[in-house]
């Protein structure tokens, strides 16, 4: 096998998919569980893993599995009646040719003999009235699976089964890369790099816009997409959403996504959602089979209370719960030089996204050391931290002073968990010293995931009232609003402009911080915003958990260290 910095792969072929890798199988396993996906589809593969034991034989898993190896069939049917098709459109287009170049060439001489005085019978009409008479194209074969929808609760083995369907499509090892183009991406990245190029595209002056996007994403014979974490979280990509999915489905792409919605929650009770969203939910649930993994196992929870029990985790050396009246300094200072090899540290500037640089204190040989504030207080996001590790090569995140996250940090925990999302997809590492241990971490999040939006009008009224004034205006706040000085706060302006009282729901978790059953002055709007919230400190948790397991360890090391 051949290894690569930016992932394991096979020698010719595109690397693996990060599902494989997090399952920590030597080498050797890896090219038997390609060779199986290969020859028989992602039906094949998984039956693989379940006989080595390297998987449980979940009846659900398996039931997930079948939609995805009929797309594999589909695929696999399409690739081998592409070319014929291709053939005989070619001497179609040479045919089409053929008949245009006659008929001008009959037009020009009839247009010469109407003009010549010999021949003034020649009607003028029959001449311009002639009609061009082409062959019917062949249709495009079409797909009889065209993708899959796989949604579920966190831990429950979507995104693998995703990534044994893009293995059973990748090119072996010494064939080239012809036919079927497999292009796997976390969704958000995706979307960040429509929105990049779509405005380069506008900077030179060029209207090509989603058309030129749709272009290059659907090149391949069939084109296979396959996206993990498919959500939509803010109106920029709902805007782009139909558009560009319209153009790709009528390219017969094939799309399998998973997601821990449904496709009708998607951007639910989002700004203006009632203009892109109803539209798109029904074009993606006819073409695409929506199937629900009901698994009730989170089994990254269930792998790290196996090794914890047996011993194994290596959780110790990446965890480090912070005890009062004792530093962890020391402790993250040798962490941080064993993972980074002994390397001397300095100082660098690393890039972000947008042309942006964040400077890090501390960083040698793709490990980079940073104080939770550094990372998660300040305007970073997702496509800040992608950047610094696919430009920055940054592949092991050292972080002191993770708090225990309640609600008032809900911007931070938001930040938090864009970064874990980050790390996690490109297998990379992550050491850091906390007020909390892993598994409570994140508890107090939970309260969004049941965040109600009801008119401020109808909640209680504000305790303590106090008169403000900005320039000529006067107006009312309370100390349970979070509003600015220059924000209106009355309980008449918030029906006004749509704002609430956010209300949770009774999830069991500890709700001491504040004593209150709501937060108000937020748009009814950012209630989906504050649910979404919660279902990332859900996922965030999970994955924390993996991370720690030698299981992780083991794809980090197979795809940043060989």
């Amino acid at each position: 096998m051949a290894l690569r910095r930016a992932g394991l792969c096979l020698a010719g072929a595109a690397p693996l998919p990060p599902g494989l890798l997090r399952l920590g199988l030597p080498a050797a396993a890896l090219e038997d569980v390609q060779r199986a996906a290969l020859s028989g589809g992602p039906k094949e593969a998984f039956a693989w893993l379940v006989k080595q034991q390297r998987l449980k034989d979940d009846v659900l898993q398996r039931s997930a599995v079948e939609p995805l190896d009929a797309c594999w069939r589909a695929v696999r049917a399409q690739e081998e009646v592409l070319p014929s098709w291709g053939h005989k459109m070619a001497a179609w287009e040479v045919e089409c040719a053929r008949l245009r170049a006659e008929h001008q060439e009959r037009r020009r001489r009839r247009e010469e003999e109407q003009g010549s005085r010999e021949r003034p019978e020649v009607d003028e009409e029959v001449v311009k009235e002639e009609p061009l008479v082409l062959p019917i194209a062949l249709p495009k074969p079409r797909l009889s699976a065209p993708g899959c929808y796989l949604w579920g609760e966190v831990g429950r083995g979507k995104t693998l089964m995703m990534d044994l369907f893009a293995l059973s499509l990748q090119q072996p090892h010494g064939v080239a890369n012809e036919g079927v183009v497999v292009r796997r991406a976390h969704f958000h990245d995706f979307m960040h790099g429509v929105h990049q190029r779509i405005g380069k595209s506008r900077s030179e002056g060029s209207r090509a816009g989603v058309s030129a996007v749709v272009d290059e994403t659907a090149a391949g014979g069939p084109a296979v997409l396959c996206f993990d974490e498919f959500q939509i979280t803010n109106i920029a990509d709902a805007t782009l959403i139909m558009p560009l999915f319209s153009e790709l489905f009528t390219r017969e792409v094939v799309l399998v996504a998973t997601s821990n919605r449904p496709p009708t929650d998607l951007y639910k009770g989002g700004l203006n959602r009632e203009l892109h969203m109803p539209v798109f939910v029904g074009a993606l649930e006819r073409r695409l089979h929506v199937h629900y993994l009901d698994a009730p196992v989170d089994y990254r929870a269930k792998m790290r209370k196996a090794e914890d029990d047996a011993g194994a985790s290596s959780a110790s050396s990446d965890f480090v719960l912070e005890i009062p009246g004792l530093s962890s300094s020391a402790l993250l200072a040798e962490a941080f030089a064993a993972a980074a090899g002994g390397a001397v540290p300095g100082a660098q500037k690393l890039p972000v996204a947008w042309g942006r640089q964040v400077e890090c204190a501390s960083t040698a040989n793709g490990v980079a050391r940073f104080t939770f504030e550094e990372l998660c207080d300040r305007p970073l996001s997702a496509e800040d931290y992608t950047a610094m590790v696919t430009k920055a090569q940054v592949h092991t995140f050292v972080v002191s002073g993770v708090p225990r996250f309640t609600l008032k940090l809900h911007n931070e925990a938001r930040r938090f968990t864009n970064l874990v999302d980050t790390l996690y997809e490109h297998q990379c590492r992550l050491i850091c010293s906390a007020d909390a241990p892993l598994d409570e971490l994140l508890v107090g999040m939970d309260r969004l995931c049941s965040v109600e939006a009801k008119p401020a009008v109808e909640a209680e009224s504000f305790p303590e009232p106090v008169l403000r004034k900005h320039g000529d205006v006067s107006f009312m706040v309370s100390s349970k609003s979070p509003c600015r000085p220059d924000t209106f706060a009355t309980a008449e302006a918030d029906s006004e402009a749509g704002t609430s009282v956010v209300h949770f729901g009774n999830s069991g978790a500890d709700s001491s911080e504040s004593g209150d059953d709501g937060i108000v002055g937020v748009m009814a709007q950012a209630a989906d915003s504050l649910r979404e919230s919660g279902f990332a400190a859900r996922r965030c948790a999970s994955r924390l958990l993996e991370m720690g397991t030698v299981a992780y360890r083991a794809g980090h090391e197979a795809r940043w260290r060989s």
